[in-house]
Order: structure tokens, then C-alpha cells, then sequence
């Protein structure tokens, strides 16, 4: 699950095993590398654009546990602290996804996010294995090139686009070892590499479930971690995701109908909602949109599960959700230019993306977890329905399962201090995965506000997380300007939209 800053950052196991399938899965535990002796080398870092850093790479075997073979080279960017005497701990950015490469937004999160930070604290961004510069497992179509509008706003994850995927990345990777486990490993030997010994972590979205991992692999080597849109090991992604979009759009819809503006603008909102969705009960729609390469309007079809999917992205953050109201107006009425210009230009896939460690990874670690039962209960009455999560299974059929620890899922117990933010209206990690996680955490809190989504923006997300990082304790911490956060303005149309027609 990528995260939203400000827009300039996209930064989102079986029950009842039979006991050959549980052996494959303590094998490949032991497979990881846990509790190996950590490799010793020294890192040669050399300056670098990202952010005034210091970039270098690290050499991992892909197999930790046989130690032989291909061998990955893991991109490091290193930001070093402004003070002349740095606390000794660093602060480690680990980023969302699964796909998602640390380093490649090393500049923007140091600068802005992190920018507090720096003055003290070394920032480190590491490219976990099979995304940005270490090994990154990229599809080349899978499906969502927005220049390709009939296979963009088609069927979501094609069995045989998902199977061509794998059959050109095998060439060049064991696509079983790519999961999270083995590259909390891989981070574990650059901290000790780097000569850190404890560090602290900030991470966001699919970051923050890597960081629980990691905290319960090496719990020594953590002295506070700041969370940001919970994802939890027991997450099961996209399980959550239904409901945690149903949640925020009911929330948007009570919010339009208490604003003036969005309620004049929009007074039958939900009805036309509704409406737009009953019209996809006799299968994908024809609409005009705007080819870009053509230059011209055409017809494209429309999938439900897709035009329902782009609707759940942009509910992620308030900054995309305040266009919803237009774009289901707009759509009622027919005209679903807007809805294709918000939808390709917030492209969950992207160019950045590995979507190939993100199966890898959701595979799994998710997937084989997921019961029939809990899809009918999790999907039923929910805008979002099963149709996102039934091609997610499908598509893991088309690629190989890594083996992961026989209690994955179960949920972080730790005395290590953790604070875990959650916005009200996130459409992608809603607040109850974070309430029930802090439960198990002594020394965490979660911080809630009622009017953020899936989003690192703003003042006061940057100062309680500072004021977090330098004491490492829950006790005292400020959280007042969480109640001033508010909504941005609901749009009434969308800026530069003549351009796409």
C-alpha cells in the first residue's frame, strides 16, 4: 500500500495445514537466516543527489539460508545527522507497498517528513530486496499502463499478464525469497554493517508491518518505532480493504451532507452513488474517455471491480478522497472524464512499483491465510464487494508461495516503545487493526484522528512524532493538535480537467 505525502509521495498460510505443508513451512523459517550469525563487512558509502546523502550497497545471498548462489546487492542511501555530535541511534524509513523502494524517496522524506529528524539523527533507507535497485522484481505489464486504457480500466490482474510476469522474473530470481521475514534479515545486517546497534524505525503503511516483523526478529536492535496506517502480520491484505473503504466513504458521505458546499453542490449524493453502481448489475459499462494517444474521445469498457478499485484509492488520503463527491456526480451523469483523470493519475502500480515482490510478499504471506468464510463476511455489503480480493487470489495461483514462520499472523508482543497513527477515514488500514494491535503493547499508543486517511502530511503528525523519537516513550506525549486536523475543501470540480479532454 503506497502512502500519500502531500501527493509528491506514492509512497498500499493456510488454517487446518496438513503436516507435509506445515514441514515446508518451518523449513523455509529456518531459511530465512533467522537467527544466523549477522555478516560483518564494512559499507562504502560515496555521495549521492538523494537529499545531500551518502548511497552504497550491501551484498546479501538471496538464499540466507544456504548461503550460496545469486547474491543481491541491497541500494542504501545514508543521510547523515546536521548535528556534530549525532545520537547514536539512526532513524531507519522503511516504505509502504509491498513495492514500494526506500530509497528511491530518500530526498522528499528526508526533507520534509523526516526533516525534524535529521537535525539529530542519521536517516537510513535501505531498498528492501526486489524493489528499486536491489533486484527489483517489475512486471512489465500486468495491466496498468493508464496509456492502455481498455486493459487499465479492464479486468483487474490478469491471470495470464500475472503468469508472463512470472515466467520473466524467475529468470533472474528465486521469486520464494523475496518475503518479509528474510529481508528483515537483510536490514538487519546493514544496521550491523553500518556499525548501528539499536536504531530506531518510522515507517508507513506495508512499512509498518515490515517493522513488526523486524522488531520481533531483533528486538534488541530497536529502541522506538513510530507507525503510520497500521498494517499488522495478521492483516491478511486485501481482506481489510472492503470494509476499511466502506468506513471511510461513509464517513465522506456524513461529512458532504455537514459541509454547505459539498451538500449544495452534491444534495443526493449517496443516491446517485447508488445509482451509478446499479448500473454495473448488467455488466461492465461503455464510457467515453480520453485517449492520450490518439487524441481523441473513444469508447472503453469498464469494469466494476475496476471503477469500484480506483474509487477505494482515492479514498485513501483526504487530499484525493475531497474529489469523490465530483467524480460520482459526474459519473451519474454519464460523463466519467474526471473519474479517468483522477483514476490514471493516482496509478497504485506505477513505474516505482515492484509488483512482483508484491506478490511475492502478499502471496505468501496473505493469501494462503484467507478463508472463504471471512470473504463472504469481510466483502458482504460493502461498496467494494469481493470482486479486488478474488483477483488477488486469483493471481496468486499464477505465482509461487514462499514459506514463512508458522505463526506469521499471530500479532507483535514487545516491550519496545511503539506509537501507532491512524486516520478515521484511512480506505486502505482502518483504526481498528492499529486499536487491537496497541493492545498487546505495554509501552505503545494509538493515536487517532478523525479527519486523516492513509497520509503523512502536516505539522502535527511531524511533531508528535519527533517529540516521540527523542524520548522513545508513549508517557506525556502531546497529542492535542490531533483534534485540530481538519478536511480539506470537497472539490467542486478538478483543476486543469479541460486539458485531459
Amino acid at each position: 500500500m503506497p502512502f500519500s505525502l502531500r501527493r509528491s509521495i506514492l509512497v498500499p498460510v493456510c488454517l487446518g495445514c496438513s503436516a507435509a505443508s506445515l514441514s515446508l513451512v518451518l523449513a523455509g523459517f529456518q531459511r530465512s537466516g533467522r537467527g544466523a550469525e549477522p555478516q560483518h563487512g564494512n559499507i562504502s558509502l560515496r555521495p549521492c543527489e538523494a537529499g545531500g546523502g551518502r548511497c552504497g550497497t550491501y551484498e546479501v545471498y538471496e538464499d540466507r539460508f544456504t548461503k550460496t548462489g545469486r547474491k543481491i546487492s541491497l541500494n542504501i542511501v545514508v543521510i547523515p545527522a546536521l548535528a556534530g555530535t549525532p545520537s547514536p541511534d539512526p532513524v531507519f524509513w522503511l516504505e509502504g507497498g509491498p513495492g514500494g523502494a526506500a530509497a528511491q524517496s530518500a530526498g522528499p522524506v528526508s526533507q520534509r517528513f523526516l526533516g525534524q529528524l535529521r537535525q539529530d539523527h542519521d536517516l537510513v533507507f535501505v531498498d528492501q530486496r526486489g524493489t528499486g535497485k536491489s533486484n527489483p522484481l517489475k512486471c512489465d505489464d500486468i495491466g496498468e499502463n493508464p496509456a492502455d486504457l481498455d486493459s487499465y480500466f479492464g479486468k483487474i490482474f490478469p491471470p495470464n499478464l500475472i503468469r508472463a510476469c512470472r515466467e520473466k522474473l524467475e529468470k533472474a530470481a528465486d521469486l520464494k525469497l523475496y518475503t518479509t521475514p528474510i529481508a528483515m534479515d537483510d536490514l538487519d545486517d546493514v544496521r550491523n554493517a553500518l556499525g548501528y546497534d539499536r536504531i530506531d524505525i518510522v515507517a508507513a503503511s506495508y512499512g509498518t508491518l515490515a517493522a513488526q516483523v523486524y522488531m520481533r526478529q531483533h528486538p534488541e536492535h530497536v529502541r522506538a518505532a513510530f507507525l503510520v496506517g497500521v498494517v499488522t502480520p495478521g492483516f491478511r491484505l486485501p481482506l481489510p480493504f472492503a470494509r476499511a473503504a466502506q468506513h471511510a466513504l461513509d464517513f465522506l458521505f456524513v461529512d458532504c451532507a455537514a459541509d454547505h458546499v459539498c451538500h449544495d453542490a452534491f444534495p443526493n449524493l449517496k443516491d446517485e452513488f447508488d445509482a451509478v453502481l446499479a448500473r454495473f448489475d448488467r455488466g461492465p459499462l461503455e464510457v467515453k474517455m480520453v485517449d492520450q494517444a490518439a487524441h481523441r474521445m473513444r469508447p472503453v469498457k469498464l469494469e466494476r471491480e475496476n471503477y469500484v478499485e480506483h474509487l477505494r484509492v482515492l479514498l485513501y488520503s483526504t487530499a484525493s478522497a475531497r474529489f469523490v463527491p465530483y467524480l460520482v456526480h459526474r459519473a451519474f451523469l454519464q460523463d466519467f472524464i474526471p473519474f479517468e483523470t483522477m483514476a490514471t493519475q493516482y496509478n497504485m502500480g506505477g513505474s516505482s512499483t515492484s509488483r512482483g515482490m508484491y506478490f511475492s510478499v502478499t502471496c505468501s504471506e496473505s493469501i494462503p491465510f484467507i478463508t472463504d468464510a471471512e470473504i463472504v463476511s469481510e466483502t458482504r455489503g460493502t461498496f467494494l464487494g469481493d470482486g479486488r480480493l478474488k483477483a488477488h487470489i486469483s493471481a496468486c495461483k499464477e505465482w509461487p508461495r514462499g514459506a514463512v514462520p508458522p505463526d506469521f499472523t499471530d500479532p507483535l508482543k514487545s516491550q519496545i516503545p511503539v506509537v501507532m497513527f491512524s486516520g478515521e477515514v484511512d480506505g486502505s488500514t482502518p483504526p481498528w487493526i492499529a486499536e487491537a494491535a496497541a493492545k498487546l503493547l505495554p509501552n505503545g499508543r494509538q493515536i487517532k484522528a478523525r479527519y486523516a486517511g492513509h497520509q503523512i502530511d502536516g505539522p502535527c503528525i511531524f511533531h508528535i512524532m519527533q517529540a516521540f523519537i527523542k524520548t522513545a516513550s508513549v508517557q506525556d506525549l502531546d497529542t492535542a493538535c490531533v483534534e485540530k486536523v481538519q478536511r480539506p475543501a470537497f472539490a467542486k470540480n478538478i483543476p486543469g480537467i479541460l486539458s485531459a479532454q
